[in-house]
């Protein structure tokens, strides 16, 4: 029985190798490598430096942030993007204490959300599908705050560079 699946393995490892490891007939010419576009076929693209990028801001579905089985807690709503070269000083200090808000009430809904759990846990078990769904209420919740976080960095050094009158 041992050597059956062996072999079984050893045949679907030969298959999946083949797949991504693909073999060239010895009749086949290879490409020249010599071979070079000429200028007008390349195309050059301007340099783009980025180390302060918020990669993912993309929204959530919003039964998110809806009560999920009466738990009757609601996501926070987070703070709007601002672009910290195109802001004065009062608006990115505003900014930085709504993210600090923001990261009080989401951290209040994830409680709020545990808390419910483990209420529920209590006098009836949740479904699993349940169970994944507050779990990753929580889940989009804390991601969401570091995002925040990560959004008001990037206005706070694009401030800093760009937006305020102090020299560099």
């Amino acid at each position: 029985m041992w050597k059956a699946l062996a072999l079984v393995a050893a045949a679907l490892t030969a298959a999946a190798a083949l797949e991504f490891f693909p073999v060239r007939a010895a009749s086949e010419p290879k490409a020249q490598s010599d071979a070079r576009p000429t200028e007008a076929a390349i195309e050059t693209f301007a340099a783009m430096c980025r180390s302060e990028e918020v990669v993912d801001s993309r929204r959530d579905p919003a039964w998110v942030s809806q009560s999920f089985l009466g738990d009757n807690c609601q996501a926070p709503r987070p703070p709007k993007v601002i672009d910290g070269a195109k802001v004065s000083r009062e608006e990115i200090v505003a900014s930085m204490e709504a993210g600090k808000i923001y990261a009080a009430a989401a951290d209040a809904f994830q409680k709020c959300v545990g808390d419910f759990v483990a209420a529920r846990k209590a006098v009836k078990p949740l479904t699993p599908s349940q169970a994944i769904i507050q779990n990753y209420r929580i889940t989009v919740s804390q991601k969401t705050k570091e995002m925040v976080a990560a959004q008001t960095r990037v206005a706070i050094v694009a401030f800093n560079r760009y937006g305020s009158e102090c020299p560099m």
